[in-house]
């Protein structure tokens, strides 16, 4: 395949948050025209969150927003103006795909009804991204990744079993959201490209994160089959082994992952062959006490991270480094498989970007252009509308655009 997978794929991104811009910059990393609008003078929620490029706080260096949109075109336009509506309108009749992420009372109020939206381009495909759907009680509710993390279910079973439940990853969800939202649309926009009908997408975050195995399927199961609810457990007792799952060793820590099974293995390679017939190391039945964590650190202190793991994963065991971020960037096997490409931005000049997931002999997944600079695109999208340049000054200044 000589071109890119979703090239001719015409996209508007009205997405403010993180799921949308993460599916619509999926769709642009792999070819599809993206053009991002977003609100005059401000623009999108992601351009103030932190950190920014070289720790200074401008709407055109938010780390989020540069890596969610690359290879988009972006634009800004006043969707609550009657003249940006009408400018709306002109862009939804040449568009195959819309996504947006207001909250549902906003989409609304905004015109953004999909029963209105068919009516100027009957093959669009239209997504909308919100928290908890665009029907039912929790409608308008406000939520976040961690509120809808814990109202999930999962957040109940991760943590200390002594301590408060805690959550994952700031925004993870929201990033697989956005990676599912792509799966749907793109199966739609086949439809519509074979039906020559296009179709709405009801996507709530809350939905992904009850429907999403991570955390889930075994406790969900145990609770189906027993009534019980999984408890948490401590990190360094796993549930069939007593194998820590983490330790320190000369240069930073190792992440282990024993089972009963090979743990006699273990025991020997780590350096106590001793300790395998003894009773009180039996991997089902040992305590973790405070005497057995010093056999564990006294060993590993004598080995680096990359030492410890080369050795095990020779042997057939789990063992990987706890890598810290600088420790990626430099890892060689990253660096030969070109994880992390070059990025040149007005604002903040050539950075390291991570490159897309898949990777084919054509190579599908390219950076056309960097993430746009606040409105970036005007002349050239309202220019191509048929807007002349003094008509889109007083656009500007009437804050339409």
């Amino acid at each position: 395949m000589e071109a890119q997978p979703f090239k001719g794929i015409k996209i508007l991104d009205l997405s403010n948050h993180i799921s949308g811009s993460f599916c619509t910059k999926l769709f642009a990393d792999y070819g599809a025209e993206v053009i991002k609008i977003e609100k005059p003078g401000r623009g999108s929620l992601t351009r103030c969150m932190p950190p920014f490029v070289d720790d200074v706080p401008d709407v055109n260096k938010s780390v989020h927003f540069l890596y969610l949109n690359t290879n988009k075109r972006g634009i800004t336009l006043n969707l609550k103006s009657d003249t940006g509506k009408k400018i709306f309108a002109q862009l939804v009749q040449s568009a195959d795909i819309l996504v947006e992420s207001f909250a549902p009372q906003v989409s609304s109020d905004l015109g953004l009804e999909f029963d209105a939206i068919e009516k100027l381009n009957p093959s669009l495909v239209m997504a909308s991204i919100s928290n908890f759907g665009q029907t039912g009680p929790y409608r308008d509710f406000k939520a976040s990744d961690l509120v809808e993390y814990a109202m999930g279910g999962a957040m109940f079973q991760t943590g200390l079993p002594d301590r408060e439940p805690l959550t994952k990853g700031p925004n993870s969800l929201l990033f697989e959201v956005g990676t599912q939202a792509c799966y749907a649309i793109l199966g739609a926009y086949m439809g519509a490209r074979r039906d020559g009908i296009g179709d709405y997408i009801d996507i709530s975050i809350m939905e992904t994160q009850l429907a999403g195995a991570d955390r889930r399927s075994a406790n969900l199961l145990t609770y189906q089959y027993t009534g019980d609810v999984t408890r948490r457990v401590a990190p360094l007792q796993g549930v069939t082994s007593k194998a820590p799952a983490i330790l320190s060793c000369k240069d930073g820590r190792v992440s282990l992952a024993i089972g009963p099974k090979v743990f006699p293995k273990f025991l020997t390679l780590m350096g106590r062959p001793d300790l395998v017939d003894d009773p009180e190391w039996d991997p089902i039945t040992m305590k973790v006490t405070p005497e057995v964590m010093k056999v564990y650190n006294d060993c590993f202190a004598k080995k680096t991270k990359m030492e410890w793991s080369e050795m095990f994963q020779k042997e057939g065991l789990i063992c990987t480094p706890l890598s810290t971020p600088e420790d990626v960037c430099k890892d060689d096997h990253w660096r030969s498989r070109s994880l992390f490409v070059d990025v040149t931005h007005p604002s903040t000049g050539t950075v390291k970007y991570p490159r897309g997931f898949i990777r084919t002999e054509s190579e599908w997944w390219k950076v056309r252009k960097p993430a746009p600079l606040l409105g970036q695109h005007n002349g050239d999208v309202y220019g191509g509308l048929g807007y002349t340049a003094d008509e889109m000054a007083t656009l500007e200044a009437q804050g339409i655009i």
